[in-house]
């Protein structure tokens, strides 16, 4: 029966102009936001206030700091889109009304979750998939010349950078539950966002996974980013374990009120 779910969840994932627009807004939008930077950083007069600016935020010529700046954006950029489909996905149905009909159908209301967890999932790996792919156009457009094989870790890191952002959305599911709407999940996704500079700021951010992709991505430095190890990235997709169990476990029990 998980199947039917998941024929049912695509079929709304398809149909969602939201889900579209964020598609949009991740696979365009990252990439041209970063060749602004970029093109910025290396067009503007030295000692200019665009310049300065520019540089502030990391962007530089060259491939490796092109590819390295499109990271550090997905690793906010994916949360929050990722988070706002998944809080609409959970939300709506309790803002549709639709929520008491899935107490009819022969599908369980766990494997609903387990099915909306399983597509926003694979809808967000492919989205942030193909924000670097887009970027190195974006890159050939602003003139850094084809890239080189000092490009390929870079871009690989931006990706899985993405990845791990994508998986760090999926508890925002829980919050949409047990707030029985899209705008209490959004509400906690930003107040983690706060919370993660917070942390960061503390020296904390590697152990707090939330943080960790961003500083992998060189967000904090290349002191910050090699301070992150694999244990610290391993605790993102426990992350999201934790948060798809809660979840389905919360529509298991879930009651009409």
């Amino acid at each position: 029966m998980i199947e039917a779910a998941l024929a049912v969840e695509q079929l709304k994932l398809r149909r969602s102009a939201l889900v579209r627009t964020t598609t949009a807004l991740l696979v365009l939008g990252v990439p041209a936001l970063v060749a602004g930077l970029s093109a910025a950083a290396t067009r503007a007069a030295p000692g200019s206030a665009l310049a300065v600016k520019a540089g502030a935020l990391g962007a530089a010529q060259g491939w490796p700091a092109y590819l390295g700046l499109v990271g550090q954006a997905l690793a906010v950029a994916a949360l929050l889109g990722t988070g706002v489909v998944v809080a609409w996905c959970f939300g709506r149905e309790f803002t549709d009304g639709t929520i008491t009909s899935l107490f009819a159908l022969p599908v369980s209301r766990a494997a609903t979750a387990t099915a909306k967890c399983a597509v926003l999932t694979a809808w967000g790996l492919a989205v942030v998939a193909a924000v670097p792919v887009v970027a190195v156009l974006g890159g050939l457009l602003i003139g850094l010349g084809a890239p080189g094989a000092d490009a390929l870790a870079p871009g690989l890191r931006a990706a899985a950078v993405g990845a791990l952002s994508v998986l760090l959305a999926q508890p925002v599911g829980l919050a949409a539950s047990a707030g029985r709407g899209p705008l209490p999940a959004v509400g906690a996704l930003l107040l983690v966002v706060v919370l993660t500079q917070v942390v960061t700021a503390l020296g904390a951010g590697a152990w707090f996974p939330y943080a960790a992709p961003g500083l992998w991505a060189g967000a904090g430095g290349p002191q910050a980013a090699d301070g992150v190890r694999a244990l610290h990235l391993a605790l993102v997709p426990l992350v999201a374990l934790i948060g798809h169990v809660a979840t389905a476990t919360w529509w298991a029990r879930a009651q009409v009120v």
